[in-house]
């Protein structure tokens, strides 16, 4: 019994943990189509916090304005950001 209650436990935890994921993928993917930000490079992680990385051309108002948007986010439990040595697509 006590093995079948573990297994339960840890389903449900697998489960909240995809549902939370999902829910920042969408919230990430919207801010960054709002702001129309491409040169960037991110990764989700299982328990939905976010590794975010901006390209070097990015300037830095805008840099902290999608941040600051991205940290204010209710399904975004937490932001890991930096701004990176290269860029991420073509920059003009």
């Amino acid at each position: 019994m006590r093995q079948l209650l573990v297994s339960a436990l840890l389903a449900f935890a697998s489960l909240t943990a995809l549902a939370g994921q999902s829910e920042s993928e969408d919230a990430v993917t919207n801010i960054l189509f709002d702001e129309n930000m491409e040169n960037v490079s991110y990764s989700l992680r299982g328990d939905g916090f976010v590794d975010i990385s901006f390209g070097i051309a990015v300037p830095e108002p805008e840099y902290i304005r999608i941040v600051e948007r991205l940290r204010g986010h209710p399904d975004i439990p937490g932001v890991l950001a930096g701004r990176g040595s290269k860029n991420y697509c073509a920059v003009p």
